[in-house]
C-alpha cells in the first residue's frame, strides 16, 4: 500500500471496517484507538441511483483524522453498477503517522490468517 488512491488500501480499509464494525450497525463506534463515524446519503430514481458513503477516523492519542469516502451509483432495473469512485484524505495529522497505522493492521490482519 503505497497511497490512499491505491486498491490496496481500500483492500484493507474494508477488512479494518469489517473486522472492528459492530453488528448491530451504529453508526459511532471506537475499536483499536479509533473513534469511527459513518454516514450514508443517497439517492434513487426509476432509472438510477447513487449513495455516498463517509466515515471519519480519528485517533486521540496519535492526534490524525482520515474521512473515506465510498461513492457509488447504479442504472436500470437490476442496479448494474456504473460508476464506483474511492478516496481518502487526512484531515489531521501527519500521513505517515496514519499510514503507519494501517501497517500496523494489516500486520495484524496477515498475522491472524
Amino acid at each position: 500500500m503505497k497511497s490512499f488512491s491505491d486498491y490496496a488500501f481500500m483492500r484493507l480499509f474494508d477488512e479494518i471496517l469489517r473486522r472492528d464494525k459492530p453488528k448491530e450497525g451504529s453508526d459511532k463506534w471506537s475499536a483499536r484507538g479509533v473513534d469511527w463515524q459513518h454516514s450514508r446519503h443517497s439517492f434513487e430514481t426509476n432509472g438510477y441511483g447513487f449513495s455516498v458513503e463517509t466515515y471519519e477516523l480519528v485517533h486521540s492519542t496519535k492526534d490524525w483524522a482520515l474521512l473515506v469516502i465510498k461513492d457509488r451509483w447504479w442504472a436500470g432495473r437490476n442496479g448494474e453498477v456504473i460508476r464506483t469512485v474511492h478516496w481518502a484524505k487526512v484531515l489531521r495529522g501527519n500521513r505517515a503517522t496514519v499510514m503507519a497505522w494501517l501497517k500496523s493492521q494489516q500486520r495484524e490482519i496477515e498475522g491472524r490468517l
